[in-house]
């Protein structure tokens, strides 16, 4: 029989801050995933399994904290205020890239697995992203959306109230490269503009960079990790390049 997971993944029930962006409708995005340490939103997340259903990123203040230590929130609009559509979940594990590099942040990914099974979680506003094969292409120029509670500009207030989405176009390596020069490495990936403007942000690290294929599900491209600023221009947002890391993910979580 097929998954839960598998059936659901990638689907919302519409059709269809983050620097430049608008505020997000509820259950707009159900993978998203609000990661807390004492009712303070630390960094963003994304719902990928019924069991293991985070990764976040593990640069900024993101793998600072114990697993007993983090309350998730999946389901979540507005970071001040309960709403009857959101679960709260416990972390039992957090399971770190054994790679990871804190300078560079290359492999900059982790998984976290709830304190229960999570298949509870998988109704109303809470539904997990796909995961793309390693041999999804990843085409330059092709619209993509990234979402969460971060700053809305550069030095601003850490985090925005309401649930922040804005449009990013995959970037070539070759301009990733332009931008960064040695410090990209395979396991990233750039979006965003030329111009700027448009972007991700402090306390959006770990959230997710979803695209849509023609099948109309939404699958995980990227995860926020690192950049020159916010929205500066010529210099594009880098992100973990999830299918990169499709292998190591399903190996993870498919261990009990």
């Amino acid at each position: 029989a097929s998954s839960p997971c598998l059936v659901l993944c990638g689907l919302r029930q519409f059709s269809s801050r983050i620097v430049g962006g608008t505020d997000a409708s509820e259950g707009e995005w159900p993978w998203q995933a609000s990661l807390q340490v004492r009712g303070n939103h630390i960094c963003g997340g994304a719902l990928i399994s019924s069991q293991w259903v985070h990764l976040f990123s593990l640069s900024a203040r993101c793998r600072l904290y114990s697993p007993s230590v983090w309350t998730v929130y999946l389901g979540k609009l507005l970071l001040n205020r309960n709403s009857p559509t959101e679960e709260v979940a416990r972390v039992q594990h957090i399971h770190l890239h054994q790679y990871y590099d804190d300078e560079s942040h290359d492999y900059d990914l982790a998984l976290l697995k709830l304190d229960r099974p999570a298949y509870t979680l998988l109704t109303g506003h809470s539904r997990p992203a796909c995961l793309p094969p390693p041999t999804h292409q990843l085409e330059p120029g092709l619209l993509c959306w990234v979402t969460g509670w971060g700053a809305l500009r550069e030095g601003g207030e850490l985090a925005s109230n309401v649930l922040q989405k804005v449009d990013v176009r995959l970037v070539s390596e070759e301009d990733c490269v332009r931008s960064y020069g040695y410090l990209v490495t395979p396991r990233m990936l750039c979006a965003g503009y030329r111009i700027g403007e448009k972007d991700a942000c402090q306390g959006d690290s770990g959230g997710p960079l979803v695209c849509q294929e023609p099948s109309g599900r939404w699958f995980l491209a990227g995860v926020v990790s690192w950049g020159k600023g916010c929205g500066r221009p010529d210099y594009y947002g880098v992100y973990t390049r999830i299918t990169r890391l499709t292998d190591w993910i399903k190996q993870v979580i498919s261990n009990p």
